[in-house]
């Protein structure tokens, strides 16, 4: 038992190591903790609704990377490796994961709290499942290493064309500006989250055996469609 909780731990810290694990989680400490310091402070940005332009949070900018962060622990230089590798190669990859995106969210979560507000803390816990999910799903589009590119580019969107022209007012998409209690910007974010969890679980393999699945379950119900060989 203990030589293979040895080994075990030992495929833990390959794992982490080939994935630059440490390095991850210090550029997650370092976002909370420029949330700690600066996170108050306000960043003017031009906006499609008027010359005047509007302001930005810092928190607001930086939320988007402490969710999209732990994604990263999917990229790999060995992933066409890994891709082959069983049941329990896939369980250590998603406790990762999970355990990835927990460590980033306390991190900027605990620094909103004591620089900035709690009603700045709750807004970020609203967005931090929706840019993971965006994460996910960029990753399952382009590949895991760029699985940032979808949340950045979705926050550029939301900065330019998600202010409303007026002074503290944005559309109903914009789910980082609104209110906490406003509905949309939570089934959005909601929506977001489940929709990166869907393309995570839905992986090359799983689709071919889906497909396969699929095919057989219809051969049997149609003996005609068994292909070349069938009698005809």
């Amino acid at each position: 038992m203990p030589d293979e909780r040895q080994q075990y731990l030992q495929v833990v810290r390959t794992y982490l190591l080939a994935r630059r694990a440490w390095w991850l989680l210090a550029v997650m400490v370092t976002i909370g903790g420029i949330v700690g310091v600066w996170g108050s402070l306000e960043a003017p940005t031009p906006t499609a609704a008027g010359s005047a332009g509007a302001t930005v949070q810092f928190w607001r900018l930086l939320a988007v990377g402490a969710g999209s962060l732990p994604v990263l622990t999917l990229a790999s230089p060995l992933a066409n490796l890994e891709a082959a590798g069983a049941g329990p190669f896939h369980r250590l990859r998603s406790i990762v994961l999970g355990l990835a995106f927990l460590l980033s969210s306390a991190s900027i979560l605990t620094a909103t709290a004591i620089g900035v507000d709690g009603a700045a803390m709750l807004l970020i816990a609203r967005a931090l499942p929706a840019w993971f999910g965006l994460a996910l799903l960029s990753g399952r589009i382009l590949g895991w290493t760029h699985s940032w590119i979808l949340p950045w580019a979705t926050l550029c969107v939301m900065i330019y064309w998600g202010h409303s022209g007026n002074p503290g007012q944005y559309h109903w998409w914009e789910f980082t500006a609104q209110p906490l209690h406003h509905l949309p910007s939570a089934l959005l974010a909601g929506s977001l989250f489940a929709a990166g969890l869907l393309a995570y679980t839905l992986s090359s393999w799983r689709l071919h055996r889906l497909r396969h699945t699929s095919d057989d379950r219809l051969t049997e119900s149609d003996p005609s469609k068994t292909g070349p060989h069938s009698i005809v």
